[in-house]
């Protein structure tokens, strides 16, 4: 759960930093806890004025949520790195940090169905299900295309992207989609947003190349305590198999809680890892003096201090597995607690990224609980042993590959995966597929991302500091 705080004006305080009047509407005083508390906690505080400088109630919006979000929006603005800090209902916020959710259990990416003409194919794929929804229930598959929603033909546009946002993001509990399968035949279903517990670990498998054993996992999102179960059942099986080789799959991982990185970091780091430094947090110099009036319970660091001295994070490997080496497929959909852990492990082991540069998000949040409300204000960053830290741009691939979005997990057709099955065969990526059509497919996908920006602009991407 995460960490609960109320903010109560009681009595009439006049300075630079708090509201002089008691007569505030509950939406100003929401307004006025959005800038207070992000004041103390903001990771780059100093850029925020006073308060009568700042006066977050001049941006008031249509409701009480809008207002907050203008606050944040307001913050945001003072530094060009924040791209990250938001504002959402309590209930959004749980989802997050649990995987319990009300929804139809998929999504979808724009991408080309006809690899010798991408830019004329474009369609929107299902790109993952999770299995106790009721698209997951009813047999929806990664690699099917999304043809009809309500009987109106999608196509890729505006208008299309704007039906896929009232669908997924939407009031309406219930939606009809007509499906084209990879065999072309089509399917009616109608689905329903219903309650479910979301599954990180969409698929898992080991795949038998040239004599050696490549464990590939399909990761969708750091969880809380129900992905770490989900890891440790994933590589325990991993380890009754005797791979040799790691393939994980992050491309569609917006990020989750850190302490669940530090699961999986640790079941992948070689046993040369153990004990030593993984990654260190680093907060505001307010935060760093005990200068927290406001926040009087901290998540849960190491130590009840948030100098970066006593909150640095050490290996402590898990499992039997010693890899010198891990693939991950990635894209641009990768980040903050999956960037997290590629930085991570990058000191310790030969790391290799497929697909297209990640997100670029080395920063997170500890949320706070103000009414109805979480703010998401970015309150840390995070350094590795190396000294790495801001990579705002993302990491780059080492070998680009297009997102294989018409082929199911484990499809070794896939650009992407056999590309990393390519490497651990030959010790070389290759040229999968043949270069050219390659370049068409990847001239396809960044031709998309405009209005696939569009349609994702209402999921979570971040890393958070949850409490035990």
């Amino acid at each position: 759960m995460p960490l609960v705080m109320v903010i109560v004006f009681s009595c009439k305080k006049n300075n630079a930093d708090n509201p002089s009047d008691d007569t505030a509407t509950a939406q100003e005083l929401l307004m006025d806890s959005v800038y207070l508390y992000s004041k103390e906690v903001y990771l780059w505080n100093d850029l925020i004025p006073s308060y009568n400088q700042f006066n977050p109630r001049q941006y008031k919006g249509s409701s009480e949520l809008a207002s907050a979000e203008n606050v944040m929006d307001a913050i945001r603005d003072l530094q060009p790195n924040d791209r990250f800090s938001f504002v959402t209902t309590i209930e959004e916020s749980n989802s997050i940090q649990t995987g319990e959710d009300v929804d139809y259990g998929f999504f979808v990416k724009a991408a080309s169905v006809d690899v010798s003409a991408p830019l004329d194919s474009i369609y929107w794929f299902v790109t993952y299900v999770y299995d106790k929804s009721t698209a997951g229930t009813a047999g929806v598959e990664r690699g099917w295309i999304v043809n009809k929603i309500g009987g109106t033909q999608l196509s890729y546009d505006q208008a299309s992207a704007n039906i896929l946002n009232n669908t997924f993001f939407g009031t309406a509990t219930t939606a009809s989609f007509e499906f084209i399968k990879p065999d072309k035949t089509a399917t009616t279903i109608s689905l329903s947003k219903t309650s479910f517990t979301a599954n990180s670990v969409l698929y898992r498998n080991v795949i038998n190349t040239d004599g050696k054993k490549a464990g590939y996992l399909v990761f969708n999102q750091f969880f809380g305590q129900p992905s770490r179960n989900e890891l440790g059942t994933a590589f325990t099986y991993f380890q009754s198999q005797g791979i040799n080789e790691l393939i994980v799959d992050l491309r569609y991982n917006r990020g989750g809680s850190t302490a669940t990185q530090d699961t999986l970091a640790n079941l992948i780091a070689p046993l040369a890892a153990n004990n030593q430094k993984m990654y260190t947090y680093q907060f505001n110099e307010q935060l760093k003096q005990g200068n927290f009036p406001l926040l009087k319970k901290k998540p849960d660091f190491q130590n009840t201090s948030f100098a970066e001295s006593v909150n640095t994070v050490t290996y402590e490997k898990a499992g039997t597995l010693n890899l010198s080496r891990v693939f991950f497929i990635v894209s641009g959909s990768s980040a903050s607690a999956s960037e997290l852990l590629i930085n991570n492990l990058k000191p310790y082991m030969d790391v290799k990224l497929i697909g297209d540069t990640t997100y670029g998000k080395p920063v997170g949040f500890f949320p706070i609980d103000i009414s109805s409300y979480a703010i998401y204000p970015v309150s840390f960053r995070t350094v590795n042993s190396a000294g790495n830290a801001d990579y705002y741009n993302g990491f780059a691939p080492d070998k680009t590959a297009a997102d294989g979005v018409s082929k199911n997990w484990g499809d070794v057709t896939d650009p992407s995966l056999a590309a990393a099955l390519s490497y651990i065969s030959t010790g070389t990526f290759g040229r999968i597929p043949e270069d050219r059509t390659m370049k068409l497919r990847m001239e396809a996908q960044q031709m998309v991302k405009p209005l696939q920006k569009d349609i994702e602009s209402g999921m979570f991407t971040g890393m958070f500091k949850e409490e035990q």
